[in-house]
């Protein structure tokens, strides 16, 4: 590649774009590359801690990786699955019940033991609403949920987000209609996984820019883009890859296990 040289225009996207590609270049061969640092991991669940997008089983090989890092930086989890699978997962893949913890899509926040809501609330009851007017399947989750309305897919995706969005616009109701490829998911506008990681950045000190996210799906994309280490595996949805800062070369599970060997363990 021949970065070439801004014009008198001050074409800043392509300043961005050759910034990007010396940083690329220096991050695993440079002197420096030490100097720029992960203090806090964030982790997707399916799709990205699974062994692929089609199957629930987690994967050995990124649970081995996560075991090896937990006591040198943080680890946290920021999923749309409901608060009480998101800490049982933790607990059991050993980062703990003190871990930052978002469920919901950033709906809700578990820090240092402490719940604390980042959605108003409302759209549980908009979802029962849906369903009933709409002949929708609400997701096994949804009675554990405090915010974030979730549907099984139960046939074409993009028609079943069409046909809510359309239904809300009746309603006269604003919220966000998104598909994580697991559930469809109804948020309230303004939340999704970035705000709750920018809450965490702010009550434990941490920029940003030292916080690395991993995810597979449309829903990963805000946080991909605000963290200073966006990370999309290698099988993930083509928005997120083309948002991300990296792309594994390893699919879900072991793309993980990639990233945290190649930038984290390294």
């Amino acid at each position: 590649m021949n970065p070439g040289v801004l014009n008198g225009n001050h074409d800043w996207g392509n300043a961005v774009q050759i910034l990007n590609f010396y940083v690329d270049n220096i991050v695993k061969t440079s002197p420096f590359a030490s100097l720029l640092m992960i203090r806090l991991l964030m982790l997707d669940i399916d799709g990205t801690l699974t062994r692929s997008r089609d199957v629930d089983e987690l994967e050995p090989e990124a649970l081995r990786a996560i075991q090896s890092i937990k006591d040198k930086i943080r680890i946290g989890i920021a999923t749309g699955n409901a608060m009480i699978v998101a800490k049982s997962l933790a607990r059991y893949i050993g980062i703990g019940a003190f871990a930052p913890i978002i469920a919901e899509n950033g709906c809700l926040l578990s820090l240092n033991g402490e719940e604390i809501p980042l959605c108003r609330p409302g759209i549980k009851e908009l979802g029962v609403e849906l369903a009933r007017r709409l002949g929708l399947k609400l997701s096994y989750q949804f009675n554990c949920r405090s915010f974030d309305a979730a549907f099984e897919i139960t046939g074409n995706e993009d028609e079943i987000i069409g046909k809510i969005r359309a239904e809300l616009q009746r309603m006269r109701v604003e919220a966000v209609v998104e598909s994580s490829g697991y559930a469809i998911h109804v948020l309230p506008p303004g939340i999704d996984k970035s705000t709750a990681i920018m809450e965490v950045c702010r009550r434990l000190s941490i920029p940003c820019g030292d916080v690395a996210y991993i995810g597979d799906g449309r829903t990963d994309i805000g946080a991909v883009k605000l963290v200073g280490w966006g990370v999309a595996v290698s099988n993930a949805v083509p928005e997120l890859r083309a948002a991300a800062r990296i792309i594994t070369k390893a699919p879900s599970g072991l793309g993980v296990a990639e990233f945290i060997r190649d930038y984290i363990s390294r």
